[in-house]
Protein backbone atom coordinates (compact mmCIF):
# COMPACT_ATOMS: atom_id res chain seq x y z
CA UNK A 1 0.00 0.00 0.00
CA UNK A 2 1.31 3.44 -0.89
CA UNK A 3 1.69 5.42 2.41
CA UNK A 4 0.75 8.61 0.56
CA UNK A 5 -2.77 7.25 0.05
CA UNK A 6 -4.33 8.75 3.17
CA UNK A 7 -7.81 7.36 2.58
CA UNK A 8 -6.50 3.84 2.01
CA UNK A 9 -4.44 4.10 5.21
CA UNK A 10 -7.60 5.01 7.13
CA UNK A 11 -9.43 1.99 5.72
CA UNK A 12 -6.71 -0.46 6.68
CA UNK A 13 -6.00 0.71 10.19
CA UNK A 14 -3.92 -1.19 12.74
CA UNK A 15 -4.75 -4.88 12.62
CA UNK A 16 -7.00 -4.78 9.53
CA UNK A 17 -6.32 -5.65 5.89
CA UNK A 18 -8.41 -5.77 2.73
CA UNK A 19 -9.47 -9.40 2.17
CA UNK A 20 -11.78 -9.13 -0.84
CA UNK A 21 -12.82 -6.47 -3.36
CA UNK A 22 -16.01 -6.81 -5.44
CA UNK A 23 -15.80 -4.11 -8.12
CA UNK A 24 -19.27 -4.85 -9.49
CA UNK A 25 -21.04 -4.56 -6.13
CA UNK A 26 -18.66 -1.76 -5.06
CA UNK A 27 -18.00 -3.62 -1.82
CA UNK A 28 -14.83 -4.25 0.19
CA UNK A 29 -14.42 -6.87 2.92
CA UNK A 30 -11.84 -6.38 5.71
CA UNK A 31 -10.35 -8.97 8.05
CA UNK A 32 -7.78 -9.09 10.83
CA UNK A 33 -4.19 -9.34 9.59
CA UNK A 34 -1.01 -7.50 8.76
CA UNK A 35 -0.37 -5.49 5.61
CA UNK A 36 2.41 -6.93 3.45
CA UNK A 37 4.24 -4.75 1.02
CA UNK A 38 4.47 -6.10 -2.51
CA UNK A 39 7.28 -8.56 -2.85
CA UNK A 40 7.57 -9.04 0.93
CA UNK A 41 5.77 -12.38 1.10
CA UNK A 42 8.99 -14.36 0.76
CA UNK A 43 11.52 -11.53 0.90
CA UNK A 44 12.63 -9.43 -2.05
CA UNK A 45 14.62 -12.37 -3.36
CA UNK A 46 11.85 -14.92 -2.83
CA UNK A 47 10.41 -17.13 -5.57
CA UNK A 48 8.15 -15.45 -8.12
CA UNK A 49 5.47 -17.89 -9.24
CA UNK A 50 4.07 -15.43 -11.77
CA UNK A 51 7.38 -15.19 -13.57
CA UNK A 52 8.00 -18.92 -13.28
CA UNK A 53 4.69 -19.64 -14.98
CA UNK A 54 5.47 -17.11 -17.70
CA UNK A 55 8.87 -18.72 -18.26
CA UNK A 56 7.41 -22.21 -18.56
CA UNK A 57 4.75 -21.00 -20.99
CA UNK A 58 7.30 -19.16 -23.13
CA UNK A 59 9.39 -22.31 -23.24
CA UNK A 60 6.28 -24.14 -24.42
CA UNK A 61 5.96 -21.71 -27.31
CA UNK A 62 3.40 -19.20 -26.04
CA UNK A 63 4.10 -15.51 -26.48
CA UNK A 64 2.78 -14.73 -23.01
CA UNK A 65 0.66 -16.08 -20.18
CA UNK A 66 -2.31 -14.25 -21.69
CA UNK A 67 -1.82 -16.02 -25.02
CA UNK A 68 -1.75 -19.39 -23.25
CA UNK A 69 -4.91 -18.65 -21.26
CA UNK A 70 -6.79 -17.61 -24.39
CA UNK A 71 -5.66 -20.72 -26.27
CA UNK A 72 -7.12 -22.97 -23.56
CA UNK A 73 -10.19 -21.06 -22.31
CA UNK A 74 -13.55 -22.33 -23.54
CA UNK A 75 -16.60 -20.07 -23.65
CA UNK A 76 -20.06 -21.38 -24.50
CA UNK A 77 -21.46 -20.82 -27.98
CA UNK A 78 -23.40 -17.53 -28.32
CA UNK A 79 -26.37 -19.41 -29.79
CA UNK A 80 -26.60 -21.40 -26.57
CA UNK A 81 -26.24 -18.41 -24.26
CA UNK A 82 -28.78 -16.40 -26.26
CA UNK A 83 -31.50 -18.81 -25.11
CA UNK A 84 -31.17 -17.53 -21.55
CA UNK A 85 -32.02 -13.96 -22.53
CA UNK A 86 -29.03 -12.81 -20.50
CA UNK A 87 -30.47 -14.14 -17.25
CA UNK A 88 -28.97 -16.46 -14.67
CA UNK A 89 -30.05 -20.09 -14.88
CA UNK A 90 -30.41 -20.95 -11.20
CA UNK A 91 -31.40 -19.00 -8.08
CA UNK A 92 -28.08 -19.56 -6.34
CA UNK A 93 -25.21 -17.55 -4.86
CA UNK A 94 -21.95 -18.49 -3.17
CA UNK A 95 -22.38 -19.01 0.55
CA UNK A 96 -20.55 -16.81 3.03
CA UNK A 97 -18.67 -19.23 5.28
CA UNK A 98 -18.79 -16.66 8.10
CA UNK A 99 -22.58 -16.87 8.23
CA UNK A 100 -23.73 -19.94 10.22
CA UNK A 101 -27.07 -20.03 8.42
CA UNK A 102 -25.50 -20.27 4.98
CA UNK A 103 -24.57 -23.92 4.78
CA UNK A 104 -24.20 -25.37 1.29
CA UNK A 105 -27.61 -26.39 0.01
CA UNK A 106 -29.65 -24.28 2.42
CA UNK A 107 -32.27 -21.88 1.12
CA UNK A 108 -32.65 -18.35 2.42
CA UNK A 109 -33.10 -14.75 1.41
CA UNK A 110 -30.46 -12.35 0.12
CA UNK A 111 -31.23 -8.79 -0.97
CA UNK A 112 -34.93 -9.61 -0.93
CA UNK A 113 -34.59 -12.66 -3.22
CA UNK A 114 -34.91 -16.32 -2.41
CA UNK A 115 -31.62 -18.10 -3.07
CA UNK A 116 -29.86 -21.35 -2.43
CA UNK A 117 -26.43 -20.89 -0.83
CA UNK A 118 -23.91 -22.96 -2.72
CA UNK A 119 -20.27 -23.53 -3.54
CA UNK A 120 -19.19 -23.63 -7.17
CA UNK A 121 -21.44 -26.61 -8.00
CA UNK A 122 -24.37 -24.73 -9.52
CA UNK A 123 -22.25 -22.56 -11.87
CA UNK A 124 -20.32 -25.68 -12.88
CA UNK A 125 -23.55 -27.54 -13.64
CA UNK A 126 -24.93 -24.55 -15.52
CA UNK A 127 -21.83 -24.49 -17.72
CA UNK A 128 -21.42 -28.25 -18.26
CA UNK A 129 -25.05 -28.98 -19.05
CA UNK A 130 -25.04 -26.12 -21.57
CA UNK A 131 -21.76 -27.35 -23.06
CA UNK A 132 -23.16 -30.80 -23.70
CA UNK A 133 -20.11 -32.67 -22.44
CA UNK A 134 -18.62 -34.04 -19.24
CA UNK A 135 -16.35 -32.30 -16.77
CA UNK A 136 -13.15 -33.56 -18.34
CA UNK A 137 -9.94 -34.10 -16.42
CA UNK A 138 -8.38 -31.38 -14.24
CA UNK A 139 -10.58 -28.58 -15.58
CA UNK A 140 -11.85 -25.63 -13.56
CA UNK A 141 -14.95 -23.56 -14.19
CA UNK A 142 -14.49 -19.86 -13.56
CA UNK A 143 -16.43 -16.65 -13.26
CA UNK A 144 -15.50 -13.84 -15.61
CA UNK A 145 -16.86 -11.17 -13.26
CA UNK A 146 -16.43 -11.76 -9.53
CA UNK A 147 -20.02 -11.25 -8.40
CA UNK A 148 -20.47 -14.29 -6.19
CA UNK A 149 -23.30 -12.77 -4.13
CA UNK A 150 -25.25 -11.57 -7.15
CA UNK A 151 -28.03 -13.99 -8.08
CA UNK A 152 -28.36 -12.42 -11.53
CA UNK A 153 -24.71 -13.12 -12.38
CA UNK A 154 -23.64 -16.20 -10.40
CA UNK A 155 -25.03 -18.79 -12.84
CA UNK A 156 -25.39 -16.55 -15.89
CA UNK A 157 -23.79 -18.39 -18.82
CA UNK A 158 -22.15 -15.19 -20.10
CA UNK A 159 -20.24 -15.05 -16.81
CA UNK A 160 -18.71 -18.54 -17.05
CA UNK A 161 -15.76 -20.11 -18.80
CA UNK A 162 -13.59 -23.21 -18.41
CA UNK A 163 -9.81 -23.45 -18.19
CA UNK A 164 -7.32 -26.21 -17.35
CA UNK A 165 -6.60 -26.13 -13.62
CA UNK A 166 -2.95 -25.18 -14.10
CA UNK A 167 -4.06 -21.88 -15.67
CA UNK A 168 -7.18 -21.25 -13.62
CA UNK A 169 -5.51 -19.16 -10.91
CA UNK A 170 -4.63 -16.53 -13.52
CA UNK A 171 -8.34 -15.80 -13.91
CA UNK A 172 -8.82 -14.36 -10.42
CA UNK A 173 -7.22 -11.08 -11.56
CA UNK A 174 -4.87 -10.67 -8.61
CA UNK A 175 -1.58 -11.26 -10.39
CA UNK A 176 -2.80 -11.19 -13.98
CA UNK A 177 -5.13 -8.20 -14.46
CA UNK A 178 -4.61 -8.44 -18.21
CA UNK A 179 -6.15 -11.93 -18.15
CA UNK A 180 -9.35 -10.87 -16.41
CA UNK A 181 -9.65 -7.86 -18.74
CA UNK A 182 -9.29 -10.12 -21.76
CA UNK A 183 -11.84 -12.62 -20.43
CA UNK A 184 -14.33 -9.86 -19.72
CA UNK A 185 -13.83 -8.36 -23.15
CA UNK A 186 -14.17 -11.77 -24.79
CA UNK A 187 -17.43 -12.40 -22.93
CA UNK A 188 -18.78 -8.98 -23.87
CA UNK A 189 -17.80 -9.43 -27.52
CA UNK A 190 -19.53 -12.83 -27.65
CA UNK A 191 -22.69 -12.13 -25.68
CA UNK A 192 -23.07 -8.37 -25.16
CA UNK A 193 -23.96 -8.87 -21.47
CA UNK A 194 -22.65 -7.15 -18.34
CA UNK A 195 -23.40 -7.36 -14.61
CA UNK A 196 -25.58 -4.55 -13.31
CA UNK A 197 -23.48 -1.44 -12.86
CA UNK A 198 -20.52 -2.66 -14.92
CA UNK A 199 -19.24 -0.73 -17.91
CA UNK A 200 -18.04 -2.29 -21.18
CA UNK A 201 -14.53 -3.61 -20.53
CA UNK A 202 -11.48 -2.23 -22.29
CA UNK A 203 -9.39 -4.85 -24.08
CA UNK A 204 -5.77 -5.23 -22.96
CA UNK A 205 -2.88 -4.65 -25.34
CA UNK A 206 -2.57 -7.45 -27.88
CA UNK A 207 -6.16 -8.62 -27.43
CA UNK A 208 -6.91 -8.68 -31.16
CA UNK A 209 -4.00 -11.06 -31.71
CA UNK A 210 -5.27 -13.71 -29.29
CA UNK A 211 -6.44 -17.07 -30.59
CA UNK A 212 -9.17 -18.53 -28.40
CA UNK A 213 -9.99 -22.18 -27.77
CA UNK A 214 -12.83 -23.62 -29.84
CA UNK A 215 -16.33 -23.43 -28.35
CA UNK A 216 -18.59 -26.40 -27.66
CA UNK A 217 -21.20 -27.02 -30.32
CA UNK A 218 -24.38 -24.96 -29.79
CA UNK A 219 -27.27 -26.58 -27.93
CA UNK A 220 -30.46 -26.46 -30.01
CA UNK A 221 -32.92 -26.55 -27.08
CA UNK A 222 -31.27 -25.43 -23.86
CA UNK A 223 -34.35 -25.75 -21.66
CA UNK A 224 -34.92 -29.37 -22.66
CA UNK A 225 -31.23 -30.11 -22.15
CA UNK A 226 -31.32 -28.75 -18.61
CA UNK A 227 -34.55 -30.60 -17.83
CA UNK A 228 -33.10 -33.92 -18.99
CA UNK A 229 -30.03 -33.35 -16.85
CA UNK A 230 -32.07 -32.55 -13.74
CA UNK A 231 -34.50 -35.42 -14.28
CA UNK A 232 -31.47 -37.71 -14.22
CA UNK A 233 -30.31 -36.12 -10.93
CA UNK A 234 -33.46 -35.69 -8.80
CA UNK A 235 -31.48 -35.57 -5.54
CA UNK A 236 -28.91 -33.04 -6.77
CA UNK A 237 -29.14 -29.88 -4.68
CA UNK A 238 -29.42 -27.75 -7.83
CA UNK A 239 -32.47 -29.79 -8.91
CA UNK A 240 -33.93 -29.53 -5.42
CA UNK A 241 -33.49 -25.75 -5.47
CA UNK A 242 -35.34 -25.53 -8.78
CA UNK A 243 -38.21 -27.56 -7.40
CA UNK A 244 -38.30 -25.46 -4.25
CA UNK A 245 -37.71 -21.85 -5.32
CA UNK A 246 -37.70 -22.01 -9.12
CA UNK A 247 -35.26 -21.30 -11.93
CA UNK A 248 -35.03 -19.49 -15.25
CA UNK A 249 -37.35 -21.76 -17.23
CA UNK A 250 -40.03 -21.87 -14.53
CA UNK A 251 -40.06 -18.08 -14.43
CA UNK A 252 -38.54 -18.24 -10.95
CA UNK A 253 -41.50 -20.14 -9.52
CA UNK A 254 -41.18 -23.59 -7.85
CA UNK A 255 -40.95 -26.22 -10.60
CA UNK A 256 -42.77 -29.34 -9.43
CA UNK A 257 -42.19 -31.06 -12.78
CA UNK A 258 -38.53 -31.76 -11.90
Amino acid sequence: MNPSHVQAAAWVGPGWVIAEVDLVAERVRFERGQVQERGSGGGNNGPDGVEQLATVLRQAGYESTLHAVAAHTRFLHPATVEQTGGQAVFATVRRDARQPGEQVGTIGTLDGQQVMFDDNSSPTSAYLWAAGHGRGRDMQFNHVWQASRNREAYTALWNLCATPAFLAKTTDGRNHPEVIRALQRRSYDLYGCLPNGATPPTAPDGYDELEWAPMPEPIADLESTYRRAMHSKPKDRVTISCRTIGWLYSKWQPDESL
